[in-house]
Order: structure tokens, then sequence, then C-alpha cells
């Protein structure tokens, strides 16, 4: 007899694929938009995998709640623009 499955699910980042350079990326070139300091990469890979806005809060201290929305915002415009860079 077959199982049925009603739901699978992967544990997507750092286990079926690496997308480390791709969020540090996004982390540094949404602070270069919103005008904020660009952390260095050991800094922005330190938060992976916390949730976004906890992320951004300790990877870019110097951010204010009045920036946090635009940061969001170009934090995932930059993910899905390099998403293609993904195998």
């Amino acid at each position: 007899m077959s199982k049925r499955y009603d739901l699978i699910v992967f544990d997507w980042d750092g286990t079926v694929m690496d997308s480390t350079a791709i969020i540090v990326n996004s982390i540094q070139l949404a602070c270069r938009d919103v005008g904020l300091p660009i952390p260095d990469d050991e800094a922005a890979r330190y938060v992976i995998g916390l949730g976004l806005d906890q992320a951004l809060r300790h990877a870019v201290p110097t951010m204010t709640e009045a920036q946090r929305p635009e940061m969001v915002t170009r934090y995932r415009h930059h993910f899905l623009q390099q998403d293609g860079a993904i195998p």
C-alpha cells in the first residue's frame, strides 16, 4: 500500500541549496538604496535564519523604524532580482 502525503516540507535554505551570497548581497544593496551603512559580509551572514524584520534590525542597527518598510521593500526587490542566480 502506498502512502499519501498531504504536505511535504523542505528545509530549503542551507539544506537543499545555499543562498547565503544572495541574502548577504540583498541586505547590502538594500542598505545602499536606503542610504544606510552597509554591513560587511560577516554581519549580514550572521542574521541568516532569522525572520526578515529581525534580521534587518540586527544586521543594520542604525536603521530607524521609519526606514524599516523601505529596507524590507528594497531587500525583497534585490532578492527576487537575484533569484534567477539560484541553480
